[in-house]
């Protein structure tokens, strides 16, 4: 419940940043971040929970004339009933992960790191705890930075820097790949970007063909 109620304070303040400084960015990030949570619940939870009623209403017709077979279809029923509570529960991780909340940014990113099949060094310096809007935003781009690197850079190095100063908390993800990243309509670099633009941050990317390619995002943290 809290990790819902941390996503729902994130929208909100994108809200209170449309009718800011930043309206563009923070609509596009927001309606980006619903849409990817339509699509999720429709693919994933609303069907098994469609298979759930249409089978629910197969074993009510079959309970007086055939109880063997209505109970192999409510043994369907539960399977469905608890795929479809698994997708939920990957989906709220997916909002908010709990790695996140219960080891801070530090701990996250070290997780990613460790799971990424390029070797990653992480340098993460944080004071403590930083808002939970920020922290995600850090952690939803150095994720999709690391898949990128995994899938499509040939690297066999990369490097994960986060630190903060002034106020300001920046962040790099490095790779000894090919390069020729590039910013385009549904990438994942362009959603890092609606993502960093929707709290007030600056996102660069220097990608040369050959490489090597590097990810830099400034972010306003106000510690």
């Amino acid at each position: 419940m809290r990790r819902l109620e941390t996503n729902q304070s994130w929208l909100r303040k994108l809200e209170r940043r449309g009718r800011s400084g930043n309206p563009a960015a923070a609509l596009e990030a927001h309606a980006t971040e619903l849409r990817r949570i339509e699509r999720n619940l429709h693919d994933g939870a609303q069907n098994r929970l469609v298979g759930v009623v249409v089978l629910t209403a197969a074993a009510k017709e079959t309970l007086e004339r055939d109880p063997t077979n209505a109970a192999a279809i409510l043994d369907r029923v539960q399977t469905a009933a608890e795929d479809a509570l698994a997708d939920l529960r990957m989906l709220i991780r997916s909002i908010l992960p709990p790695v996140l909340e219960s080891h801070g940014l530090d701990g996250t990113i070290a997780a990613l790191a460790a799971a990424c099949p390029v070797p990653c060094r992480t340098d993460v310096v944080v004071p403590g705890r930083l808002p939970a809007a920020l922290e995600s935003t850090a952690y939803f781009a150095v994720a999709e930075a690391l898949t990128n690197v995994a899938n499509h850079s040939a690297a066999t190095e990369s490097t994960v820097d986060i630190s903060v100063a002034g106020g300001v908390l920046s962040l790099q993800v490095f790779d000894n790949g090919r390069g020729g990243a590039v910013e385009s309509a549904g990438s994942g670099i362009a959603g890092i970007s609606s993502r960093v633009a929707a709290q007030d941050g600056t996102l660069s990317v220097s990608s040369p063909l050959g490489g090597p390619t590097l990810l830099s995002a400034e972010l306003p943290c106000g510690s």
